[in-house]
């Protein structure tokens, strides 16, 4: 029998994989077989944080350019807020910024309805009033003043079924349905035998935030380019498109 720490090394380097699922009770086997965990980390917050930033600059080097530019419009909290999508995008949390881009489409969608009734004047009353309704209900009133056609009312249907839900209520089975991974080395820790299996992760909740994270990064090109077009369809003139 391997020592199960160079096994686990082995077996690591030779499909050039970096993670190695295990659910509690199998773990707690493997450290009786001597797995070795990695020690607690004693550095400082100082350090700690400059090790983050390192290891996320070449990251976000690589994705910043991708980030697409949101149309030029004179509403500050649509500025503010997809500059958070962008932060997020930069240090890989694709999850939230896709959640934040259903947040930033639904305040859009509101946000033209408020200015179609009303151009530039605030007015508090309609403002609570079109914070307390369902984003459902948003696509249906813009429709009727003409804001969305039965295209375009049909992409916001669409994107709240299966974007803005899904994701603002974690509904994790359902992001991740379909998700499959071929040619996984699952390992016997009794036998130390290794056969390759191919994993669907619609019913294993070990896996849901693996496959979460592929899902995240498969998606999120094409959710920013909704989210930019959104604001470019609602908020952007016509004179100004031209």
């Amino acid at each position: 029998m391997k020592d199960i720490n160079d096994l686990l090394s082995e077996l690591l380097a030779k499909n050039g994989a970096n993670i190695i699922i295990s659910n509690p009770d199998d773990l707690a086997k493997l450290q009786k077989k001597g797995l070795k965990l990695d020690p607690p980390d004693s550095s400082t917050p100082e350090e700690r944080l400059g090790k983050l930033f390192e290891s996320r600059k070449k990251s976000s080097l690589e994705v910043i350019d991708s980030i697409p530019n949101l149309p030029d419009v004179p509403i500050p909290t649509v500025g503010f807020l997809y500059d958070e999508i962008r932060m997020c995008v930069l240090f890989g949390l694709n999850g939230a910024a896709i959640s934040l881009s259903a947040v930033l489409v639904e305040y859009v969608l509101k946000q033209a309805i408020v200015r179609k009734k009303y151009a530039n004047d605030y007015n508090a009353d309609e403002w609570d009033r079109i914070e307390g309704i369902e984003f459902r209900q948003a696509i249906k009133e813009a429709g009727e003043l003409g804001l969305l056609d039965d295209t375009s009312k049909k992409q916001f249907v669409d994107f709240k079924n299966e974007i803005r839900n899904p994701y603002l209520h974690y509904n994790i089975k359902k992001i991740t349905k379909g998700v499959k991974a071929d040619k996984v080395g699952k390992l016997d820790i009794e036998t130390q035998k290794v056969e390759e299996v191919k994993l669907d992760t619609e019913n294993d909740p070990i896996l849901w935030p693996y496959a979460k994270r592929f899902v995240d990064k498969e998606r999120l090109k094409s959710v920013l380019g909704f989210t930019c077009y959104a604001v470019g369809l609602l908020l952007v003139s016509d004179e100004k498109r031209e």
